[in-house]
Formats: structure tokens, C-alpha cells, sequence
């Protein structure tokens, strides 16, 4: 396989966690950049600073964890103090996935990095490629109601994102995650068959 890093994206509920595990089970490496700024907000020491400078010494338990909640809430109420966490979060997130794609690279590997925000935050150009995944509104909608949020909550955080069909418009490849799991892993490895060949 030739050096291939995918960047993952599509609106929320859409199914971007489906593709990455298909894609994952094809013999891609999957990195999640939400978990890599988890791990970043906790580990981090530039990081941990800017945190506690924004949302207080109570950022973060006895035991060094942060409270998640907290620093958003405190985040999310001022552009200033998002813009500040972004630009040291970002980049040291950036640095991860990018020490993971030229790992997957040695290994041969197709390196997928699953970003909710990819367009958003202006980061395509990072990737070979984009791909976005998508499903009916009507499904979405269903789907996050099930994981327990009510419509206004989806309509808050749909808020912070480009419409989905923004977003299927801006992709290089539209993955459809409307019906079963099976379906969708057969578009990933025609992807993956396409790009590597």
C-alpha cells in the first residue's frame, strides 16, 4: 500500500464511528482526534496550563484528570478562551495523529483520522483525502435521540458544525451509513481499494 492518510469526517450522528471501525476492521489504523484531545488535555503540560488558566485550578481533580464539562462550559462561553485552548490543543493533537500516520505508513498502512470538525477548522488540506459520512436527516435525527439528546440539544450542537450537506459537498468521497453496518464496510473497502491501488 502507498502512503495514504484519510481524513474522516460528517455531521453528528451521521455514522463516523461506524466507517472507522470499518475501516479499521479492513486493516486501516484509525486515530480518533476527540480521544487524542482527551489525552492531550490530560497528559499535555502546555496544555494543562492554558486549561487552568481559563477554567480555573478546578480544571482537574486531585489525581491530575480533567473535568471536561467545566473546561468547555468555560470555553464555550467566550470566543477568546476557545480560540486560546484551541491553539494549544490543535496542534499537540495534530502532532499525534501525525506521529500514528507515519507509523501506519512503515507498517504499509492506510492511517484514517476520524475529525468531527475537519471542515470547520479548516484542516482538509492536512489529508490526501476526505471522506464524509452521511445518512438522511430523518436518521440522524432518530440516531441522537437514542443516544438520549433532545432536539434542542441536537440543535445546539449542530449549531458549532457546517450543515451535513455543506459537508458531503466539501468531501472528496460520500460514504451513505444508511442502512447496515455490512453495507457500509463494503464503500470503505472500495475506497481503500481505489486509493491504494
Amino acid at each position: 500500500m502507498k502512503r495514504l492518510v484519510i481524513g474522516l469526517t460528517g455531521p453528528m450522528g451521521g455514522g463516523k464511528s461506524a466507517a472507522a471501525e470499518a475501516f479499521a476492521q479492513l486493516g486501516a489504523t484509525v486515530v480518533d482526534a476527540d480521544a487524542l484531545a482527551h489525552e492531550v488535555l490530560e497528559k499535555d503540560s502546555d496544555t494543562v496550563v492554558v486549561v487552568k488558566s481559563i477554567a480555573g485550578e478546578n480544571a482537574y481533580d486531585a489525581s491530575g484528570k480533567p473535568d471536561r464539562e467545566a473546561i468547555a462550559k468555560a470555553a464555550f462561553s467566550n470566543p477568546e478562551k476557545l480560540s486560546k485552548l484551541e491553539a494549544v490543543v490543535h496542534p499537540a493533537v495534530e502532532k499525534l495523529w501525525r506521529a500514528a500516520a507515519a507509523q501506519a505508513a512503515k507498517q504499509g498502512k492506510v492511517c484514517v483520522v476520524e475529525i468531527p470538525l475537519l471542515f470547520e477548522k479548516k484542516l482538509e488540506k492536512n489529508f490526501d483525502i476526505c471522506v464524509n459520512v452521511s445518512c438522511s436527516e430523518v436518521l440522524r435525527k432518530k440516531r441522537l435521540a437514542l443516544r438520549g439528546l433532545s432536539p434542542e440539544q441536537i440543535s445546539e450542537r449542530d449549531a458549532f458544525q457546517l450543515p451535513p450537506a455543506e459537508k458531503a459537498k466539501r468531501a472528496d468521497i460520500v460514504l451513505f451509513n444508511e442502512s447496515d453496518r455490512q453495507f457500509l464496510k463494503k464503500q470503505a473497502a472500495m475506497v481503500l481499494s481505489r486509493l491504494t491501488q
